[in-house]
């Protein structure tokens, strides 16, 4: 019974410092990122992350990661609307119809982030570009369910279509797959 006992203590100490080294790379991940405009958002990730692997209270601790995965999607959001050039015409609800329209066709296709890759490139639209390649195109992918892997492959070739990857916002639509994977695994580490 006492071997029981030791086995269930390491069994929390490894998911304890699982923990702690899964704080040490998302922090690893964002500190290269605390660049001008973004600098406060991604403070807010870091300290909602610490406070998560600090924690004791399994609810609180999901509350913590739920407002790091927040902030993280508003710093992407941030992020895009600085890369990706917005119709100055365009009105709301001309932004909706298009993007009823577009979820439409992408909602048939199995692999959508291709998808909206291409779309990007092929439309001479500004609205469908802004949409594809913005917030909307991002969410939309997250709807869908695809994995971080695919997100992060889209997110790549983002970059590299809006030549951006070199820049803060870039360097941030790069990183996003990635730390929203990093933050999940820390949820799943967590319960």
């Amino acid at each position: 019974m006492g071997l029981k006992m030791t086995d269930q203590g390491e069994a929390k100490r490894t998911g304890a410092q699982a923990q702690v080294d899964l704080e040490a790379e998302v922090k690893a991940s964002l500190l290269p990122l605390r660049e001008g405009e973004f600098s406060a958002k991604i403070d807010k990730i870091l300290v909602y992350t610490q406070s998560a692997v600090r924690s004791a209270d399994a609810k609180a601790r999901d509350n913590f990661i739920r407002f790091a995965h927040l902030n993280l999607d508003a710093v992407l959001v941030q992020a895009l609307e600085s890369l990706v050039f917005r119709p100055r015409l365009a009105s709301k609800s001309d932004e909706q119809k298009k993007a009823a329209a577009l979820q439409k066709s992408f909602d048939r296709m199995d692999h959508p982030e291709k998808a909206l890759l291409e779309h990007y490139v092929a439309s001479s639209d500004p609205l469908n570009k802004y949409l594809v390649a913005g917030p909307w195109g991002h969410q939309y992918l997250k709807s869908r369910g695809i994995d971080a892997k695919a997100l992060e492959a889209f997110d790549i070739q983002l970059c590299e279509l809006l030549g951006c990857g070199d820049t803060a916002a870039g360097r941030i639509v790069l990183a996003y797959a990635g730390l929203s994977h990093l933050l999940d695994l820390l949820k799943g580490e967590a319960n």
